[in-house]
């Protein structure tokens, strides 16, 4: 006789795959497990609905997680993990046909004072719900027409054209450098930084792109990498400007790993951890933070994240001139409505400028250059 293992609850469980999915079976002794279990194999023979309606939401969950779990990443499958082994508990041991909207609700309202949690709780239990209609569990998602709270949008932070001068003259060393460029002036999501390799960079001898196909992310302190972008338009190669091509090259000609970013306390090819990632920002911070009280110059810490340095080049896109399609490219966005909403809000607050981008870049360093130079001058 076949082992089975012996749950909390007193039943009996088993797993059996069945076309690539997995379903699991339960019984209060082994005999009745065996007995839905050959049900389980009949069922599928005949092309009928492989869900007891007595499965519990619990045990559900796990069947729709594992079955979405190929298709999305490791910091998803993490971040899918969490909510469902700590949000679940009030609709845990209760069938997924007795669940109602009430339950959905009571489940929200605990998380009131974590609106985004709260939000992701809903969308998982959505998923979870849905699939179970599919699975002709239920007939109807009592999902709908729930209240959640309400998500308060942080404004995207861009560097100023004080802090945009205080990130080309702060001392950064050649790694922080290389990071800072790669975000200022590439627009690249920090996890698309961290998993640069050399292989990624085409170079001529007047003009270069980089190219963007891969992910560092990490999951418990852990650098996963990816071969895969956040979405697939996040594959994309972008040009690199004149005046960031001359340290580019250096860089890449003076790091004896083919990885760009690695741990300093290691000399092999691997990609840094949590830990090292941490620090890199943490110095580059301190390092502007440094140059802004050497210089006199205002530097908001605010919500300064590797982030600010993407959506500054958001900004430098639209103010060159960059039409809304191309930034989008550029930027690597599934769709246009982040980015259109930065646009609005620009057209609002000043006049459109007509210059290509690689010369807007260059207009803007010499411009910022001359007004803080004048500023520093004015307060001797």
């Amino acid at each position: 006789m076949a082992k089975y293992k012996k749950r909390k609850d007193g039943r009996y469980a088993t797993s059996i795959y069945l076309n690539k999915k997995r379903f699991y079976v339960y019984g209060k002794t082994i005999s009745e497990l065996e007995k839905n279990k050959r049900q389980l194999l009949i069922d599928y023979e005949l092309g009928l609905s492989l869900h007891s309606k007595d499965v519990l939401f619990k045990d559900y969950k796990y069947v729709w997680f594992d079955n979405k779990k190929p298709s999305i990443s490791a910091k998803s499958i993490a971040s899918y993990d969490s909510i469902l082994k700590n949000h679940f508990t009030l609709i845990d041991y209760m069938k997924v046909t007795d669940i109602k909207k009430s339950h959905i609700q009571k489940v929200i309202n605990e998380l009131t004072d974590k609106p985004n949690t709260a939000n992701k709780t809903y969308m998982t239990l959505n998923q979870i719900l849905e699939n179970a209609i599919d699975d002709e569990i239920i007939n109807r998602n009592p999902c709908r027409r729930i209240v959640l709270p309400k998500v308060e949008k942080k404004e995207k932070r861009i560097l100023s054209d004080e802090e945009f001068y205080l990130t080309e003259v702060a001392e950064f060393n050649d790694r922080e450098k290389m990071f800072v460029i790669m975000s200022k002036y590439c627009g690249l999501r920090p996890e698309e930084t961290r998993a640069l390799t050399k292989d990624d960079f085409f170079l001529t001898q007047t003009s270069g792109y980089v190219r963007i196909n891969k992910t560092v992310v990490y999951v418990s302190n852990q650098a996963i990498f990816q071969k895969f972008t956040k979405n697939n338009t996040s594959v994309r190669d972008i040009p690199l400007f004149a005046n960031i091509l001359p340290f580019v090259r250096y860089y890449l000609s003076s790091i004896q790993t083919n990885k760009l970013f690695t741990n300093l306390s290691s000399k092999e090819d691997k990609y840094m951890s949590s830990q090292s990632y941490k620090w890199l920002i943490k110095k580059i911070k301190d390092k502007i933070k440094l140059k802004a009280l050497e210089l006199n110059i205002d530097f908001n810490e605010q919500g300064f994240t590797p982030y600010t340095f993407r959506h500054t080049y958001a900004t430098l896109l639209y103010y060159s001139g960059v039409r809304l399609k191309e930034a989008e490219y550029y930027m690597g966005h599934a769709d246009s409505k982040m980015l259109t909403q930065v646009y609005i809000h620009l057209d609002k607050s000043s006049l459109r400028e007509n210059s290509p981008l690689e010369d807007f870049i260059k207009n803007k360093l010499e411009l910022n250059k001359k007004n803080i130079t004048e500023k520093l001058l004015s307060n001797e």
